[in-house]
């Protein structure tokens, strides 16, 4: 990271895109370093995202800097430097926009309005170029990316919908889009939020949790024993969160609780989507509310 930092000291986005990489060899590490980061694991994809923003810097820029700043815009939002995570994810909407790369607009979007662009800009302003970029995502042929913006834009319509039977219907529709494209693995990261709209709304049977007919297994314990055993931590942190949110809006504190502290073990929790802000603020209630009992 402290190279990385050095190496774009003093450099702005004409310089970067000063030169253009062309060595057919590079250009392939590129595409290697980019797909490697998306599907390794999550404490190993900040080496490679680095990678692509120095080699980008000594070797030329590719369509593949783009994602590499977006990502690395997202480290330094993780870090607490706002100022630099939003001048570099500008850096990564320029570049895509300057490479014409529209086949990485969806990845690029997914990496930055998960986590970067929700703090730093209006929640309401990160709804329209999500859905965007997910149709884009679609147009390219990109359908597991796609369905990640559609599962960020049910996740912020979830929180800026004025009414639940809105952001139902946005959810219905893209999760029927996700099985015709048979992302259903990629839709898993929505099916929390589902049974908690559900919940809210008052289709639950138990509304303090997170069990109905959005959860494709016989009940909720069962979901997230699944999911542990294939190591899906963001689907684990997802569901800790909603069913903290469920249990706590309906007064189980005790259970609101037993989640939190089932996030909070986790290895690697889930810093995007304002959850892990949420998380916090949400235990605070619990506890004060736990107190005053």
């Amino acid at each position: 990271l402290f190279k990385t930092k050095l190496l774009l000291m003093g450099k702005d986005v004409d310089i970067i895109m000063s030169k253009v990489m062309d060595d057919k060899q590079m250009l392939a590490v590129m595409d290697l370093l980019e797909t490697t980061c998306i599907y390794c694991p999550y404490y190993f994809s900040h080496f490679l995202a680095l990678r692509i923003v120095q080699l980008s810097i000594s070797h030329g820029v590719s369509v593949n800097t783009a994602y590499g700043f977006a990502y690395y815009s997202c480290i330094l939002c993780h870090l607490g430097d706002l100022c630099n995570a939003s001048k570099y994810a500008k850096f990564a909407l320029d570049i895509m926009q300057r490479m014409q790369a529209r086949q990485k607009y969806c990845r690029v979007y997914s990496c930055l309005y998960s986590m970067t662009f929700l703090k730093t800009n209006h929640m309401h302003s990160c709804l329209d170029p999500v859905l965007k970029a997910h149709h884009e995502g679609l147009k390219a042929g990109d359908t597991a990316h796609a369905t990640v913006c559609a599962v960020i834009y049910c996740s912020i319509a979830f929180r800026c919908e004025k009414k639940l039977a809105s952001a139902k219907q946005v959810l219905t529709d893209l999760k029927r889009e996700a099985k015709v494209y048979k992302q259903e693995s990629v839709w898993g990261l929505a099916v929390p939020l589902e049974q908690a709209i559900l919940n809210l709304m008052g289709h639950a049977d138990k509304p303090n949790l997170l069990d109905g007919d959005a959860i494709p297994v016989e009940n909720i314990d069962t979901f997230i024993t699944n999911a542990k055993s294939k190591d899906a931590e963001r689907i684990l942190c997802v569901t800790y969160y909603y069913q903290m949110l469920v249990a706590y809006i309906f007064d189980d504190l005790e259970l609101a609780i037993k989640m939190v502290e089932e996030y909070l073990d986790l290895e690697y929790p889930l810093e995007g989507l304002v959850v892990g802000t949420e998380v916090v603020f949400l235990y605070g209630l619990t506890s004060l509310a736990q107190a005053r009992k």
